[in-house]
């Protein structure tokens, strides 16, 4: 479980944390690691104040994950 937990909260939260700002050009931000936010519906969003989405932690780590593994599968693929 050491392993699941490090992908989830390391690289699949760090790599959230940059790449959904990037890729809805601000619109979507990542609530810190440390928040204690509430609210989020069950797909882990919401609304904030100013109009944009926030994402939930533990959905940003599987989110972040998710280009990682869609690039080993594209590196494995192409071997």
């Amino acid at each position: 479980m050491f392993v699941v937990d490090f992908l989830l909260e390391v690289i699949g939260y760090t790599t959230a944390r940059t790449l959904l700002p990037l890729a809805s050009l601000g619109k979507i931000r990542v609530e810190s690691a440390s928040s204690g936010e509430r609210g989020f519906n069950w797909l882990g969003f919401k609304r904030g104040p100013d109009g944009s989405l926030l994402c939930e932690s533990s959905m940003a780590g599987w989110v972040g994950l998710l280009p990682w593994v869609l690039l080993i599968a594209a590196v494995i693929s192409f071997r």
